[in-house]
């Protein structure tokens, strides 16, 4: 038979002193109206606490707290020690912060639909250190209910606004110290904290603004209030608040709220002909003992003459292991491509150059981010807009998409199709005969281009073989060989004038048809 143990209103208040515990086993405890039952030990309990009292944590040293996921209707925690969730716990009508943190750990905390919370700060919140969530249940729409969160001593509350129906709903929050671990690697502007979520139950909108209490790197201004789904960023709806230090974003499921830089991504596929080998492209330069440099060879000479860096101060270097063999042959390393980013806003739809940035392109064509992995990451640009992309190399003909067939697609949220330049046909690449097309059906950029000007030449002036030969020193015997080299036009490791896979013939067979007066011309827009 179960126990009633009432607690009468506060003039005869009742204090468990020292360090004594709060046990309630099959028992009914109810807390009457003005009572409060004061508690400088453990709380456990295996059934719903009763009344409109409240029970106060009130200890000087840590308290453990289990309510095996039944309700206390009125807590107030008051210990600057702190107190440490055993169990899950519910409460029912109000949660007040006068000192201390509830650690949650492993465990939940769910707030009733009708419960309030009060006296959340510095010191003073739940503390999501493990899995557990604190939980708001919903059956009616919210507008900027608080979730007082915090990590260390720095309070990160959570603010949820809601609109639409409700069945059986609930908003589970956390707060996470440290990047997102979703973030680009490429972005600088972030918050060091993100809010994880979830979403049940709410057919309608969930809004959620964090605040991040200064605790961020980079630039402040530039940040925005962002969604991590899971699988995507989505900026769109998401707002930051300088001045108050908050940054919000729709909640379409679960995720992670999150604020940096805004950022486009873009999949793009390209193949180049002296790597090309009738299938995919070899990876010599990387096979064995890598030769592809770690940093962006674009910004050095030879080749900084050529390709100029526009909107795009951060040198790109990569981690020697993402010119290890990948799982997938066709994810190995083959070389750095140069990429621009074009405005098709204006009279010359292409001609200006945004953003540029260096990138690798993998055996199977697939140009990917300093990683190895990633979509390429072009900076604070708006999805909005329409831009034509070009894909450039240090030995090689650059090639555009078309700016008016072919639009770039790109998007903050999901990159999209891969644009897939070495299946475009000429009406969809920029220029006339701008690409190589295989009797198999492949397009591939132009090689042959040693001296990084617009042509591919093997006679006349600026022509290329005779850089060629100038860079083996003028003596058509030398040959050079495990050399990261632009006048290794076929990309076999090894430069050579004569002899077998020489690099002259191949520029003179290969990329001109064995016609010496032939002349390839890049074709970008001007």
């Amino acid at each position: 038979m179960r126990k009633l143990i009432a607690i009468l209103p506060l003039l005869t208040l009742v204090a468990l002193c020292g360090h004594s515990q709060l046990f309630v086993d099959n028992a009914t405890l109810f807390i009457q109206s003005g009572a409060s039952v004061v508690v400088q030990g453990d709380v456990t309990s295996n059934v719903d606490i009763q009344g409109p009292g409240k029970i106060v944590l009130k200890g000087s040293a840590n308290q453990n707290v289990n309510m095996n996921g039944f309700t206390i209707p009125n807590l107030e925690m008051d210990n600057t020690a702190n107190a440490t969730l055993t169990g899950n716990a519910r409460i029912g009508t109000s949660m007040l912060f006068t000192n201390g943190k509830i650690i949650q750990g492993n465990f939940n905390v769910r707030l009733s639909d009708i419960a309030t919370s009060s006296g959340g700060g510095a010191g003073k919140f739940f503390e999501t250190t493990g899995t557990g969530q604190l939980v708001k249940e919903v059956s009616s729409n919210l507008t900027n209910y608080v979730m007082p969160l915090g990590s260390g001593a720095a309070y990160y509350p959570a603010s949820l606004t809601t609109s639409g129906s409700y069945s059986s709903a609930s908003v589970g929050t956390q707060v996470k110290g440290g990047a997102d671990p979703n973030k680009h690697p490429r972005s600088t502007d972030y918050l060091n904290l993100y809010w994880p979520l979830t979403r049940t139950g709410i057919t309608g909108t969930l809004n959620v603004s964090g605040n991040y209490n200064a605790n961020f790197s980079g630039t402040e201004t530039e940040l925005r209030g962002i969604f991590w789904n899971g699988t995507n960023w989505v900026l769109a709806g998401g707002t930051i608040n300088t001045g108050t230090d908050d940054a919000a974003a729709p909640v379409t499921g679960n995720g992670n709220l999150y604020a940096m830089n805004r950022f486009l991504l873009s999949r793009m596929r390209v193949m180049l002909q002296g790597a090309f080998n009738g299938t995919d492209m070899n990876d010599n330069l990387r096979a064995g003992t890598n030769l592809i440099p770690l940093t962006d060879p674009y910004r050095s000479a030879p080749y900084n003459t050529s390709f100029t860096h526009v909107n795009n101060p951060v040198t790109e270097v990569a981690n020697a292991t993402v010119f290890n063999n990948a799982a997938l042959t066709g994810d190995n390393i083959v070389d750095w491509v140069f990429l621009e980013l074009r405005d098709n806003s204006g009279v010359n739809p292409g001609a200006t150059v945004v953003q540029t940035r260096a990138a690798f392109v993998q055996r199977d064509g697939d140009i990917v981010d300093i990683d190895g992995v990633s979509p390429v990451y072009f900076k604070n640009l708006d999805a909005g807009a329409s831009y034509t992309l070009a894909v450039r190399h240090r030995n090689h003909l650059g090639i555009a998409t078309d700016p008016v067939a072919n639009l770039q697609s790109l998007s903050e949220a999901t990159p999209g199709s891969t644009t897939d330049f070495s299946t475009m046909v000429d009406a969809q690449i920029f220029g006339t005969s701008a690409a190589y097309t295989t009797s198999g059906g492949r397009t591939l950029l132009w090689g042959g281009n040693v001296n990084g000007n617009t042509n591919s030449r093997y006679q006349g002036a600026g022509n290329d073989r005779a850089v060629l030969l100038t860079d083996l020193g003028s003596n058509e015997l030398t040959v050079l060989t495990n050399v990261y080299n632009r006048s290794d036009i076929n990309m076999n490791r090894t430069v050579r004038y004569q002899g077998a896979a020489n690099d002259r013939a191949f520029l003179l067979s290969t990329v001109l048809g064995a016609a010496e007066l032939t002349v390839r011309t890049q074709a970008l827009p001007l």
